[in-house]
């Protein structure tokens, strides 16, 4: 279930009579933690209402690093305050920031599918430049660094002449719409195809209604575990995608994981892998992350394959593994 979440813009009225009705037991710059009801929020750590202050405007990815970077601080002080026991129901911090973000969404608007595309709008216009995230120095800008991550990748992609992509772990569907243009731009992408797939059915249900109601052409989006024996077979029709991208994908995984994610990579490649992880001193558990890696161990990722293999360093650790080209790839290429 999603957790009581009301906007100050939104429902102003609600909110002007909280004070009076519940506990105020936290707030940060853009929250505010109440427990109800009034005075027994120890009863139930799921008894608490949020407020926040977030813009129509602010709706987009960075709604992530609020959540992360203020919001679980103080579910977690709340908790501790009222000395919450241990119960085989609370939700991780994990699915807490995951709960959290939807929640938020969803409270600006009656219509979920109109806050969803809000949210998308707002993140991809940002992304290609033509927004700002208007968050303040100092703070995590998640749309920032994907926006540096994603321009990467447009240029990786753009050296092979990619005429199909594979995004694995895509989640919103970002890397793909942003490769993929918009209808009326001067981007080639209407003569590619772009495909983003996920294993979580919901993500791609909202991915696809993106792509649908915007008219973006050139990409889609299907339900898929890049760890499933069968994975190629399904992904793989047509004899394999130009270039395949993991964008921050092999960090939620575990080392066994992360070795049969690998061998599906690339056996759905037939120019050009591209993974891409963060690089942290710990798993950062509130993202679902599971291992760390570091140059030593991206390098050997890439021996276990029978790739041209090369690493370097962009907003995290990153290896491009390339098959090597056939002879009338290469005139093809020259012909370009």
């Amino acid at each position: 279930m999603s957790p009581l979440t009301l906007s100050r813009h939104r429902h102003r009225a609600l909110v002007s009579g909280l004070d009076g009705d519940a506990t105020r037991l936290a707030a940060s710059h853009h929250f505010t933690v109440y427990g109800l009801p009034a005075g027994q929020a120890e009863a139930d750590p799921d008894d608490l209402l949020v407020v926040h202050s977030l813009a129509p405007e602010q709706i987009d990815n960075n709604v992530g690093a609020y959540v992360a970077d203020e919001l679980l601080p103080l579910l977690a002080q709340v908790r501790h305050a009222v000395s919450v026991l241990p119960s085989p129901y609370a939700s991780s911090e994990h699915e807490n920031f995951q709960r959290y973000v939807g929640a938020i969404v969803r409270s600006m608007d009656g219509n979920e599918r109109r806050a969803w595309h809000r949210f998308y709008d707002n993140t991809l216009g940002a992304l290609r430049g033509s927004a700002t995230t208007g968050v303040a120095a100092g703070q995590t800008d998640f749309i920032a660094s994907f926006r540096a991550i994603y321009a990467k990748v447009a240029q990786m992609v753009a050296e092979v002449a990619a005429e199909t992509i594979l995004d694995v772990a895509t989640c919103f569907g970002f890397l793909p719409l942003v490769l993929a243009g918009q209808p009326g731009s001067d981007h080639r992408a209407g003569a590619r195809r772009i495909t983003g797939c996920d294993i979580n059915p919901a993500l791609m249900a909202l991915a696809n209604d993106y792509r649908q109601q915007r008219q973006v052409p050139g990409v889609g989006f299907v339900c898929a575990d890049i760890l499933a024996g069968r994975v190629v077979g399904e992904l793989d029709p047509g004899g394999g995608f130009d270039v395949v991208t993991a964008i921050h994908l092999l960090e939620h995984l575990t080392a066994a994981e992360t070795e049969r994610a690998m061998r599906n990579l690339w056996a759905l490649t037939r120019r050009r892998l591209i993974v891409a992880v963060p690089f942290e001193r710990e798993p950062d558990t509130r993202y679902g992350h599971r291992q760390i890696f570091d140059e030593r161990s991206l390098r050997e990722l890439g021996r276990q394959t029978t790739a041209d293999c090369r690493f370097f360093t962009h907003h995290g650790g990153w290896i491009v593994l390339d098959r090597p080209c056939p002879p009338y790839e290469q005139q093809r290429e020259h012909v370009r």
